[in-house]
């Protein structure tokens, strides 16, 4: 997101529902993991602070300060919109591949090669391939997949 979309004028900026409701769960379950960033980044960015706080004329550190405070934010909302687009494109991957999963024994397959095939199609492909992702899939199943030697059944089922 560039700082036109992101500022409405000069004066404000706009921060998006999603990123609000983040941070709302931030708070709430990631409060002492917070703190600890919060801590790290004062006792390291403190020194640093009063160095370019000294070297600088007063009015352009707070110019400085408030265009950090907008890169911030138009960071998180750039993370946000990024985690979206691939969240979705996981969610499109695995609804496609459901059909697929179904004729997958799960006795077989460890559920952890499942997922980690499922979720390199998701990287790899479009979600709109259906066949595409399903032999994409496949294949990376079977690299992953190590048969015993007591198994002779069959691996897929009809």
């Amino acid at each position: 997101m560039n700082d036109k979309k992101f500022l409405e004028n000069e004066d404000q900026f706009v921060v998006s529902y999603e990123l609000l409701y983040i941070l709302q769960w931030l708070m709430m379950y990631e409060k002492d993991a917070l703190a600890q960033l919060v801590h790290k980044a004062f006792v390291q960015g403190s020194q640093t602070a009063q160095e370019q706080y000294e070297a600088h004329d007063v009015d352009e550190e707070n110019a400085y300060l408030q265009h950090s405070v907008i890169d911030f934010f138009s960071f998180l909302e750039n993370e946000v919109e990024d985690v979206a687009q691939a969240e979705s494109i996981k969610h499109i991957m695995q609804t496609n591949l459901i059909k697929t999963l179904d004729h997958i024994d799960p006795k077989i397959f460890d559920p952890a090669i499942i997922k980690a095939s499922m979720m390199a199609t998701a990287e790899k492909v479009a979600p709109e391939s259906n066949h595409q992702a399903k032999d994409y899939f496949l294949k990376q199943l079977l690299r992953k997949w190590t048969p015993k030697k007591d198994q002779n059944k069959k691996h897929i089922r009809n």
